[in-house]
């Protein structure tokens, strides 16, 4: 990060530090202004938009003035601090905010919830935490803790918070948010509980939140106490500054990425850097692939949404092309493929070889890269393996099958983590292939764990690259979600965090 970037970055978490305001200090920190202030009301009205969203005319007129009258009722100031009674209409800024950095102190009692309501839009949630969860109401999680966005969609980015950072009752709690954009981050006593997330609106689900829109405190259920309101706008060369540090830090994966298939609709790539279509070979001529009775999507059977299922062994071959996507070069090539699978191998498989992933070439001999189950082996053994040009690997001009394990270019696993009954990540890596001047390495995860290594190891490939092809489901038998590709070799921590996102490769743009 340039150090222009990081003087400015540093400068702006000093400034907001929730560590830097005191309890019961109504002077705002620098560079911030007041909002409330400590003696009366002025400044706020009441209004609850979901009361008056569906209204018009005269009996919106009407509820609007009738909810500003018992602003005051249910409202009141008490040693410095905002009380409400559980009741009444919402606390409603009269001013409008765009871009800020929003410090607020709150304190609510159990069995109540609440939440902040930015550019006019729910919500950053306040939970009692020590609620159970209810399976029968799924997507209310408020052993969670509070923070999340809730009124994003069930499973979008931020809805949830990172980790759990609510204080027991009886103690205050410090919410630091900013708001740039569509974009939230919320940080719950210091610790950040949502990270840049897009907050949706609410009102207008297909429209980006509005440009600017009154802060609103939420009443539902019980007490709550509000101090040390404070706000600092955010002009419009900082925020860039802010967000484009963000995209560095957390952006990675996103430049990474040059190919992304949910296989939420169909089989082509949601994202690519290349080409998105999803092809399958007739001959030598690829043909748009579209899903058939035994390649087809399932819904709501993936592990993000929908997903494949490869029904039967078959010759139908979903395929991607090297241009953009694999980055495939005869000089030096790097990329990662990450991919969900579920079958359970002994059990869904036919006879013979199986291999859900492949990266081919114009010539077999030239090189070939896959991920294979073998044919005969008990329970059957889960491979990747990277086999070069052919007589870097196979000299003596023997089978496949009759080269021993250990002698093999691959990483093999006896016992892997497959089942019917649960999805598991798979990652393999290619590192400095075609690479003349530093060693070649081919590694594979599974379900973020490092299996093994292909080293020592000469693994120059010979292929033309415009004939170059990343194949689905050869021969494979079983449920596939969320391919992606990327144009490098991902660290571990990096394969852990793609394993652990909870709505999949999607979140990262």
């Amino acid at each position: 990060m340039p150090i222009d970037r990081i003087l400015i970055v540093a400068t702006i978490l000093a400034l907001v530090s929730p560590g830097t305001l005191h309890a019961d200090d109504l002077t705002p920190p620098e560079g911030f202004r007041a909002i409330f202030n400590g003696k009366n009301l002025d400044g706020w009205h009441g209004l609850n938009p979901h009361q008056s969203a569906k209204l018009s005319g005269e009996k919106k007129d009407a509820n609007l003035k009738q909810q500003r009258e018992e602003f005051a009722k249910h409202w009141t100031v008490e040693d410095g601090e905002l009380v409400n009674d559980g009741h009444g209409s919402y606390a409603n800024t009269d001013e409008e905010y765009g871009d800020v950095e929003f410090l607020i102190e709150y304190k609510t009692v159990a069995k109540a919830d609440s939440g902040i309501y930015l550019r006019g839009t729910p919500q950053v949630q306040i939970w009692d935490s020590g609620q159970v969860f209810d399976p029968k109401r799924p997507t209310r999680k408020p052993h969670l803790g509070s923070g999340g966005l809730f009124n994003n969609t069930p499973g979008a980015s931020g809805r949830d918070p990172l980790v759990k950072a609510d204080r027991p009752f009886g103690c205050w709690n410090q919410f630091r948010i900013r708001q740039i954009g569509g974009r939230t981050w919320v940080w719950l006593n210091q610790q950040l509980v949502v990270d840049g997330a897009v907050m949706e609106n609410f009102w207008e689900r297909t429209q980006p939140l509005p440009e600017k829109g009154p802060i609103m405190l939420q009443t539902h259920g019980g007490e709550i106490r509000w101090k040390n309101l404070f706000v600092r706008d955010i002009e419009r060369f900082e925020a860039q500054q802010i967000v484009e540090a963000a995209n560095e830090q957390t952006g990675s994966l996103l430049n990474a990425l040059s190919l992304h298939a949910s296989f939420d609709k169909e089989l082509d790539a949601d994202f690519s850097r290349g080409d998105r279509t999803s092809y399958v070979r007739k001959g030598k001529t690829l043909l748009h692939a579209a899903t058939t009775d035994d390649v087809h999507v399932t819904p709501e059977a993936g592990r993000f949404g929908s997903g494949v299922h490869f029904t039967k062994k078959n010759s139908y071959r979903p395929t991607f092309r090297n241009s953009g996507v694999l980055g495939y070069n005869g000089q030096s090539w790097n990329t990662t493929v990450s991919v969900w699978l579920r079958l359970n191998p002994n059990e869904d498989l036919e006879p013979g070889y199986c291999d859900p992933v492949q990266i081919i070439g114009d010539d077999g001999k030239k090189g070939f890269i896959f991920l294979e189950w073998s044919k005969d082996e008990r329970p059957r053994y889960f491979r990747y393996a990277v086999r070069p040009l052919f007589d870097i690997w196979n000299p003596n001009k023997v089978s496949w099958a009759d080269i021993p394990f250990d002698k093999r270019p691959m990483v093999q696993v006896e016992r892997a983590p497959f089942s019917r009954e649960a999805w598991t990540h798979v990652v393999f890596t290619l590192e400095n292939v075609n690479e003349k001047t530093a060693p070649s390495v081919g590694r594979l995860y599974l379900n973020g764990k490092l299996q093994g290594s292909i080293e020592d190891w000469d693994l120059t490939l010979g292929w033309d690259p415009s004939q170059v092809l990343l194949v689905l489901g050869a021969s494979y038998v079983g449920h596939m979600d969320d391919l992606a590709v990327f144009n490098r070799v991902l660290s571990a921590a990096e394969v852990q965090q793609i394993y652990g996102l909870k709505n999949g490769v999607r979140e990262l743009y």
